[in-house]
């Protein structure tokens, strides 16, 4: 009987792991990096090298993904409320300000996607290997799971970073990390043989916070923490 119970808990606790979603250094098969915060980030980030997933700026509650088949009709999908317009160009003019070179620009293929990447860094290079993953059946949903993976292992042409723009289901499913309100960006190091390490995080708000830092000479803090809002 105790033998059975033991063997009982043991496919409980199997189970429970097979259903837990892989952290990026589980992933990568490596220790996790140490974090960058606040200044240190931003002082990375203007060195070049990185790649920043951004999920797409707050959206219209009202509005719905109507047509899944034809994403050039934005008016047949959820789109950017006047605030994420707004967020997506603070974004935006805080990276100029602060010095943060952007190189390639490369976004979902959904409108929100779309014009957060183009109101804050210009016209971008539409991808279907970043496809909202929710929209996609299990087999298709791990493509891009891996194509994001590989796009994350990419080193940026030198002195630049990559900007990715897509949909928090995507990062959690390649990655485990769930950027949780819209705007939100999370940081990567591309690494040898095809690996990436998760650096550092952000929220919509702290990008234009550290650029009135450094203007003010202040040291910027780290990110603010809250919770999330629609998909």
């Amino acid at each position: 009987m105790r033998a059975t119970t033991g063997l009982l808990s043991l496919l409980l606790l199997l189970g429970m792991a097979a259903w837990e979603a892989p952290s990026p250094a589980a992933a990568q098969g490596a220790p996790p990096a140490p974090m960058l915060r606040g200044r240190e980030l931003v002082e990375a980030l203007r060195g070049g090298g990185y790649v920043v997933y951004f999920r797409h700026a707050t959206t219209d509650s009202s509005q719905a993904d109507t047509d899944r088949e034809n994403l050039e009709r934005c008016d047949t999908q959820r789109n950017l409320s006047a605030e994420g317009r707004r967020m997506a160009r603070d974004i935006g003019q805080a990276f100029r300000a602060l010095g943060i070179r952007v190189g390639k620009v490369i976004s979902s293929p959904y409108c929100r996607a779309v014009d957060t990447a183009e109101l804050a860094f210009g016209r971008p290079e539409k991808s279907a290997s970043l496809y909202f993953a929710i929209g996609a059946d299990r087999e298709e949903r791990a493509r891009l799971s891996a194509d994001l993976r590989r796009m994350l292992a990419t080193a940026p042409a030198a002195g630049t970073n990559t900007v990715l723009v897509s949909h928090h289901a995507n990062l959690r499913e390649a990655t485990g990390l769930w950027p949780k309100r819209e705007g939100d960006a999370h940081v990567f190091r591309p690494r040898p043989g095809g690996a990436f390490e998760h650096v550092g995080e952000a929220g919509p708000e702290d990008w234009p916070r550290w650029a009135r830092d450094a203007a003010d000479g202040d040291r910027p803090a780290g990110p603010r923490r809250a919770e999330s809002g629609a998909r």
